[in-house]
Formats: C-alpha cells, sequence, structure tokens
C-alpha cells in the first residue's frame, strides 16, 4: 500500500498518517450555491468510486461516507444496500460480480479488491443536522440505510431577521449569509449555536459530534473563557451520551479566509488541541474527519492532525462500525503488542488496531495453509452431516428406517417396505394398529405370551377390534355368497325374491314400479284364499309394467285367472 504520498505533492514520512480513520466525506459533491441545493440520490457507482480513490492512493485506511441529510432521497437506502454487496463481492476476489453490481469497471472493482484485502475498511453513515430543507421522514430513510455511524452537527440557527421575521433558520456557515453575524452578534451567535448543540444531543441519535467549532469559521471566536466553558460542557454532554467529537480538518485546507488566514488557523490549532486533552481526561473519544466534498480532500491535512495527537498523547481513534464505535491504534505500543501476542480479548470498542501482523510482532499468515485447512474442515462437514443422518432411524435402512413408531409420521411406505418388523419395539407402537391389522393381531398374539392368565381373558374382548371394519368384510361377503342363492332359490322362494329385489342386476329390476298396478286383480280375488296369492310373486318379476303392450309377460299371470272363472262358471 502507497503511503508515501499524500494530499498535493506531500510526502508521508509517518505510516501512522494512512492509519488515522476519515469518519467525514461527502460523495455527493461539492456545495452549491445555498437557492441551487437540491436532493441528490445516491447510486452505487457513486459510492464504489469514493472508496475507490482511497484505495488507489492507500489512504486513509478508514473511511466513511457521511452526506448531509438535505440530500438524501428515497433510492439513497437501496443504492448503500447494493454497494455494501458489490464490496463484499470485491473483498472475495469476484471482481466481474462486484464491477456488475456497482456499475463500474472491472479495473476499479480490482484496486478496491486490493484494499479490502489489505486491511482497508469502508463504511456509509449521515451526517443529521438541523436544516430545514430537509424531508419530514429523513430520519426514517437514514434508518433504513442502517448507517454504520451518524455524525450530529448544527447548521441553522433561528434568528430574529429584520425583513424576514422572527425564526429565521440562519445558515450562520455559509459564506452567503456571514454578513449577518453584523446584525446577530458572536456572543449571541455561540450562545444559540450551544443551546441547539446540547439539545440536540440529549435528545437526538447520533455517535459523533462534528465540527464542534463551525461558528468560528469566519474568524467570529468568543473570548477564551467562553470558549473554554463551552467546550467543558460540550465534553460532559458527550460523555453522559457515549458520544466522541470530531476533530476537522476543512478549515485548515479550504475554509480558511485570505484576511487572517495564518492567525485564524493557529487559534484553530489551539483550540483543537485544548479539545483533544479534555476529551481523554473525560474518557470521551476522538474522531478525524475531512469533511471533504471531493475524493482529493480525502484525508486532508492529517499529517498536521497527527502532530496534534502526539502532542496531546492520543494514540487511539474512533471509527464507526455497525453503529458503534470501535477503536483504532495509532501506534504499536508495548500495551497492545501484550495483548496481540497473549490473544486476550480486546477492549470494548478495540477491534481495529490498524497495524498489519508484522508490525505488531505476530508470524506472517501462510494464505495457502489456511485455504488447504478451510477445505479440510468444509470436507469433514460435509462428510460429517450424512453420517449423523445415518446414525438416527430415519433414513439408515429401508426396513427400520421408515417405521411409523420411529419417525413418528404417517407410515405410508411401512406396509410395502418393511416386511419383518420387529417384535418389542413393534408391540407398543399406537400407530401400527391403526394402520394395518395384521400387525395389529400380531402384536396381539405376541403379547399374552409374556402376560399373564389375566390377559388371555382379555383377549377375546380384543378379537373384536378386527369386526369394527365391516367395510372390507361386507364388500367381500356378497362377492362368496352370491353364487349359492342360485342353488336355493326353489327351497325357498321368499328369501330369493328379497335378495334379488335390491340387487336389481338384471334388465327386469327396474320394472318392479309397475308390478304393483295388478293391485286391482287382487281386489278381485279377493274372497278367496290367500295362499296362491303368493304364487303370483314371480309373476311381478316379469309382469310388464305398461298397460298398452301387456300381451307378452302377463299372458302367463292372467290364465290361470281365466281357467278358474270359467270353472266357476260352469259349476
Amino acid at each position: 500500500m502507497d503511503t508515501t504520498r499524500c494530499k498535493g505533492s506531500r510526502t508521508l514520512s509517518d505510516p501512522r498518517i494512512a492509519a488515522i480513520p476519515d469518519i467525514h466525506g461527502h460523495a455527493k459533491g461539492e456545495h452549491k450555491l445555498y437557492s441551487e441545493e437540491r436532493p441528490i440520490a445516491y447510486s452505487a457507482r457513486m459510492l464504489f468510486l469514493w472508496f475507490y480513490h482511497a484505495c488507489r492512493r492507500g489512504l486513509p485506511r478508514f473511511l466513511m461516507v457521511t452526506d448531509h441529510v438535505n440530500y438524501l432521497t428515497f433510492e439513497d437506502p437501496g443504492a448503500v444496500n447494493t454497494v455494501r454487496r458489490a464490496l463484499k463481492l470485491a473483498e472475495a476476489g469476484d471482481l466481474y460480480g462486484a464491477a456488475e453490481t456497482a456499475g463500474v469497471d472491472v479495473t476499479h472493482a480490482a484496486i478496491v479488491s486490493e484494499g479490502l484485502r489489505r486491511g482497508m475498511r469502508f463504511s456509509i453513515g449521515a451526517e443529521i443536522d438541523n436544516d430545514p430543507r430537509a424531508r419530514p421522514d429523513a430520519q426514517n430513510i437514514v434508518d433504513a440505510m442502517r448507517p454504520d455511524g451518524m455524525i450530529r452537527s448544527v447548521h441553522f440557527l433561528a434568528v430574529d431577521h429584520p425583513e424576514k421575521g422572527a425564526d429565521w433558520q440562519w445558515p450562520f456557515d455559509n459564506a452567503e449569509f456571514k454578513g449577518f453575524y453584523e446584525i446577530v452578534g458572536v456572543e449571541k451567535t455561540w450562545q444559540l449555536y450551544m443551546a441547539k448543540l446540547l439539545d440536540d444531543i440529549e435528545k437526538l441519535p447520533g455517535q459523533i459530534v462534528g465540527h464542534f467549532y463551525v461558528p468560528a469559521k469566519f474568524g467570529h471566536w468568543p473570548d477564551k473563557a467562553t470558549l473554554e466553558r463551552y467546550e467543558d460542557q460540550l465534553i460532559e454532554a458527550c460523555r453522559a451520551r457515549g458520544m466522541a467529537v470530531e476533530i476537522n480538518t476543512r478549515f485548515l485546507y479550504r475554509d480558511a479566509e485570505s484576511e487572517g488566514a495564518e492567525g485564524n488557523r493557529q487559534r484553530y490549532r489551539t483550540a483543537n488541541l485544548r479539545l483533544m486533552k479534555k476529551a481523554k481526561a473525560k474518557g470521551v473519544g476522538i474522531a478525524i474527519g475531512s469533511d471533504a466534498h471531493s475524493p482529493k480532500d480525502q484525508g486532508g491535512m492529517f499529517d498536521f492532525v497527527l502532530k496534534m495527537l502526539d502532542e496531546a498523547s492520543v494514540n487511539e481513534i474512533v471509527f464507526p462500525v455497525g453503529g458503534r464505535l470501535a477503536r483504532v491504534a495509532l501506534r504499536a505500543t508495548k500495551e497492545h503488542l501484550e495483548k496481540a501476542k497473549s490473544q486476550e480479548p480486546p477492549l470494548a470498542g478495540s477491534s481495529i488496531t490498524g497495524f498489519g501482523r508484522a508490525e505488531l510482532g505476530l508470524p506472517e499468515r501462510d494464505e495457502a495453509a489456511e485455504l488447504r485447512e478451510a477445505k479440510a474442515a468444509a470436507k469433514a462437514r460435509h462428510d460429517a452431516g450424512p453420517k449423523r443422518r445415518a446414525g438416527g432411524p430415519s433414513r439408515a435402512t429401508k426396513g427400520p428406517a421408515k417405521e411409523p413408531s420411529a419417525r413418528g409420521g404417517a407410515p405410508r411406505t411401512t406396509r410395502a417396505r418393511t416386511p419383518k418388523p420387529a417384535a418389542e419395539p413393534r408391540a407398543a407402537a399406537p400407530q401400527e394398529r391403526i394402520a394395518s391389522p395384521k400387525r395389529a393381531t400380531a402384536a396381539k398374539k405376541a403379547a399374552p405370551a409374556k402376560k399373564t392368565a389375566h390377559a388371555k381373558k382379555l383377549a377375546p374382548a380384543k378379537k373384536p377390534a378386527p369386526a369394527k371394519k365391516p367395510a372390507q368384510t361386507k364388500k367381500l361377503a356378497p362377492a362368496k355368497k352370491a353364487a349359492p342363492p342360485k342353488k336355493t332359490t326353489p327351497a325357498k322362494k321368499p328369501t330369493p325374491t328379497k335378495k334379488l329385489v335390491p340387487t336389481k342386476k338384471l334388465a327386469p329390476a327396474k320394472k318392479p314400479a309397475h308390478a304393483k298396478k295388478p293391485e286391482p286383480g287382487k281386489k278381485l280375488a279377493h274372497g278367496k284364499k290367500t295362499a296362491p296369492a303368493k304364487k303370483p310373486a314371480p309373476a311381478k318379476k316379469s309382469a310388464p309394467a305398461k298397460k298398452p303392450a301387456p300381451a307378452k309377460k302377463p299372458a302367463h299371470a292372467k290364465k290361470p285367472a281365466a281357467a278358474k272363472r270359467a270353472a266357476r262358471k260352469r259349476r
């Protein structure tokens, strides 16, 4: 990683400069005029290229994008999730997948992939301020992005404007409105600023307080006693909320006005150095941000800041990762080396060291050996999976593996694939008694062998269990008894007549409805004997139902009646 170049033609004599995290950068570009500022949507390509420029230079090793809340759009969460996926693909070495996902060239993906493999880390957050132009649901958009960190800042103050009325939102850090300081006054500006900032820190979410000295952007400093009192209030509020303070370097390389620029820069350095010392004394985290609106300003003036950190004896810088403040060690001290060698768990929030293994005194990693070990472990897990399944009763064999007593499920395959069930375990399975009657009877036969005589007395009570399934016996019974009724029809005339009527197998069976019409014939023979009345019963089956053509079949039934009538007349 090239750490010999910094901003412009400056060289880096200290490798710690590359390890300083830059937590404040705006990928959506430079500020426009106040009246021309509009929301700008993120794109995966925009964010990926922002990280690409850092990887090409080799610094800063830890970089976070934090655009202003008034620039947020509904497309931002989707773009953020897409670029995070592209970064994962690039870190895994899938250059074509990363390039296609982010919409960049493969060469861009290759440079980012190399930077990620060397330890560079990127985060995506937001700078949340009180801009009145922001959407009412801006916080919902920020939450949808799942930011790694949020910078809490103040850019507007509610003042009384002579023309625009009371509670006018004054962008006090905008060069277009810097002349309004003469109306409000420096002391009043700082009072309003501190009141708003402390209220936001107490009530609104955030991890870092951004550019605390922004009211002095144009050289408007309060007296030293008042400024130190404000610094103490800020440190106490951050300590109570677990937030960090930012040392912003944009003023050093961009925002210093030409008039009195050198003296203003010196006052700025003195104030930030004092703030560093107070933060370290109170245990408040310190963050460094370039406030870059262009890739060329990433890590701007970090060499100047490193001297301030050494003077304040600060060795750890915070960097937001996944909503928490991780700590980056700038110098491999004896404490850090001992901790790394003993492999003790790091302190809370100190998961990032900022050094390679050689700098920490650790042996170099054998990537080939690690790859072989990973493949062996994966193969072992793959081989262990089927063995665990084979050890269970579900899929080991075709027999007991699919028994309902072992699986506890529906016995679909038990009847066909388990011809030899076990005697003892299957006797206690309640589902088998319902599933197959053969197994139920086998279990009942095996049970009395182990039980007492009292169990044998109860055995007959269990025999009616198969009799409860008449659905099968009744269906099979008529099929077997259908043949004998033909032989016994002459012996028992009443029985065949009753059974043949419901069967309705013969074609004449459909005509019994018309057979009931010869009732007038019965009335004529009402005074006679009723015994011969049973003989015409077979005639009911063959009797024609219709009156128009009763010639063929009723002839046999009416001949005996005509003969009897003739005999009566003769008598």
